[in-house]
């Protein structure tokens, strides 16, 4: 026999009617196994266990109906469902869990995490970690403002094993946290991000900017390396120092010589960075100048690869190998002078090193060329008390005497006549032809003699002028804007004619861009009304979608949306939006029943006849003969039952 539901209705409310609880929740309870998605009866039935005491019956009729109506969309509803169902059992896990959810949905972030952190203080209470982590997780991916939530995420993440996943939650947190003006706790991100993900190159180029930037080199280099830097000047300059710094002198060479292959004109730069380090490591200075000097004879221009050696040695005297290496610059280029100067710095920095045999050869040299120079006798005398040489004055004595002359080569003998060169004395007998002998002894006690002659006076080598129009480059600014540079401001245009209708709306747009939250909303429902008013809605619906992201605006945006997409026959469309606007409150209860309405009668015109009978049986139990509500619902109950 076919079941008849409206006599089993009728049996069960007399039954209730004469009291008799039991029997009638027999009866409810066959018409909902006959029509389980008979969702009124459902609900009269759990209230019926509630009454009789069955609480964890009347829970599952509950839950029956609000997960059904959550899965449709219809929030409000379920949540009220929800809360119902926790009022009879409190500590109802998958309510309070839902209801996260429906929360978060509508934008009641604090709701949200209210929920969620009581599931988890539960769960860890009853020693369930991995449930508890779950929900730390949730919490972290629920509001992008709680920074704290954010990071205790991407921690457990990590700890779980999913690196990958927590990486780029810290990389989403820099993000978020440059825009918030943070900068610090941005990097902290960053550093964890790559930390978590070595691949990440993008990633440790920032950072390796940032601690140049900073001049901390040690944390650069954990981020810096060839690869890294690539082919930007800027990073392979600040890879130099780190290498410089930390003694890589070789690969250090080795990028600086890259570098002025590429681009000559950064030997400023590099000489820059060599005076940086002048002062705490004169090898990794000359590491520098030394590739700018090599630069320099390359390009034919001793005197400024001497200028540049002079000002190391001026400030590193004791420099022997940048000593050396402008005596090979001043013999190559012709420059007498300074080539002399310099054998006497170079001198003193051997005894200073306490090389004792190179010294005497110099001091030997000087000597034979100006025995008149007292520091140049004294240098020979030092280099002579180093070798332990016995009574070192007599054997200057003598070599003074002409006994056993010195001898000087010169160097400078052979280049063309540019090149001043002193005037050879007849050779002595037995010497070379180069060699000049000492025509007259100085005692060592005497001043120089007055008919001495007297040197040349050295005129002064001047750092080469750099061509008019080059920028001087100054290095610690150079590595504090390493992460861009910056531009000259532009003068302002003046503003375009209007000619057309999107100009006329051009300067509400570029208002609206700089706009945030509920007010870049408000500006873009604004904007979305204008173009209405003026009849262009296929303008109206980007403001609009914009508009609706914000809960505050989301009933009207999206109500105004789906009924634009109605009109232009669009029901997927127009359903999706009138769905939205219903998961926001309404400003008012005839708002809420015109939105509902509409929304069910879309369903209805797309076919979809059991969601559009839920909707306007919702709709009729609120409001009565709404419209033509009854109507519809008689209807399309028939549609649903066949008849």
């Amino acid at each position: 026999m076919a079941f008849d539901r409206e006599d089993t209705l009728k049996k069960a409310e007399k039954l209730l009617r004469q009291g008799r609880l039991d029997a009638a929740i027999v009866e409810y309870a066959r018409v909902v196994e006959e029509q389980p998605r008979d969702w009124n009866t459902l609900n009269t039935l759990g209230d019926l266990y509630a009454r009789a005491g069955q609480m964890d019956k009347a829970a599952a009729m509950y839950m029956r109906i609000a997960d059904h109506l959550f899965r449709e969309g219809f929030y409000a509803r379920a949540a009220a469902l929800y809360k119902k169902i926790l009022k009879i059992k409190p500590d109802e896990e998958a309510c309070q869990l839902n209801l996260g959810e429906i929360s978060a949905k509508q934008g009641l972030l604090a709701d949200a995490k209210s929920y969620f952190s009581g599931i988890a203080d539960r769960r860890r209470a009853r020693g369930d970690r991995a449930g508890a982590e779950e929900m730390v997780v949730r919490l972290g991916a629920l509001d992008p403002a709680d920074i704290d939530a954010r990071i205790a995420a991407a921690k457990i993440l990590e700890q779980q094993g999913d690196a990958v996943l927590a990486s780029f939650r810290y990389r989403e947190l820099h993000g978020d946290l440059l825009e918030k003006g943070r900068k610090e706790d941005a990097f902290a991100a960053l550093r964890e991000a790559v930390r978590l993900n070595a691949d990440d190159k993008e990633g440790r180029v920032e950072l390796g900017r940032e601690a140049v930037a900073a001049g901390d080199f040690e944390t650069a280099r954990m981020y810096l390396d060839r690869e890294t830097a690539g082919q930007d000047p800027a990073l392979l300059l600040a890879l130099v120092n780190i290498e410089l710094r930390s003694g890589a002198f070789e690969s250090a060479r080795e990028l600086v010589g890259q570098l002025l292959a590429h681009d000559r004109e950064l030997r400023h730069q590099i000489v820059e960075l060599g005076w940086t380090l002048a002062e705490s490591s004169g090898d990794a200075a000359f590491v520098c100048v030394e590739a700018a000097v090599d630069a320099s004879i390359a390009a034919n221009d001793y005197a400024d690869a001497a200028g540049v050696l002079q000002e190391l040695v001026a400030r590193v005297p004791t420099q022997i190998p940048a000593l050396l290496k402008l005596v090979e610059v001043c013999v190559d280029g012709g420059l007498e002078a300074t080539m002399y100067e310099t054998q006497a710095q170079l001198a003193d920095a051997y005894l200073a090193a306490g090389k004792a045999g190179e010294a005497r050869v110099i001091a030997e040299d000087l000597v034979a060329r100006e025995p008149w120079e007292r520091a140049h006798i004294d240098r020979f005398r030092k280099a002579l008390v180093m070798l332990n040489i016995p009574d070192p004055d007599a054997l200057i004595a003598e070599r003074l005497s002409g006994q056993a002359p010195f001898t000087a080569n010169d160097p400078f003998a052979d280049l063309s006549s540019e090149v001043a060169a002193e005037p050879a004395a007849e050779p002595a007998e037995g010497l070379p032809t180069d060699a000049r002998p000492i025509p007259s002894p100085v005692p060592l006690s005497m001043e120089p003699a007055p008919h001495a002659p007297a040197p040349d006076a050295a005129p002064p080598i001047d750092k080469p002028q750099k061509p008019a129009g080059t920028v001087e480059i100054d290095l610690t600014r150079l590595l504090g804007d390493l992460q861009g540079t910056p531009t000259m401001p532009g003068s302002p245009t003046p503003p375009p004619d209007r000619e057309n209708l999107d100009e006329v709306f051009q300067d509400f747009r570029d208002e609206v861009s700089r706009q945030t939250g509920a007010a870049e909303a408000a500006q873009h429902l604004k904007l979305a009304r204008t173009y209405l008013e003026m009849g262009m809605p296929d303008e109206a619906i980007g403001s609009l979608q914009t508009a609706a992201r914000s809960p505050r605006h989301r009933f009207e945006a999206a109500s105004t949306l789906g009924r634009l997409y109605r009109d232009q026959h669009d029901l997927p469309h127009a359903i999706e939006w009138l769905e939205r606007a219903a998961e926001a409150p309404a400003p008012g209860v005839e708002d809420g029943r015109a939105l509902l309405y509409d929304l069910g009668v879309a369903l209805e015109s797309a076919s979809e006849t059991a969601r559009a009978l839920a909707v306007l049986m919702e709709l009729q139990s609120d409001a009565g003969d709404y419209r033509d509500v009854a109507a519809r619902v008689e209807r399309l109950a028939k549609v649903q039952t066949g008849s």
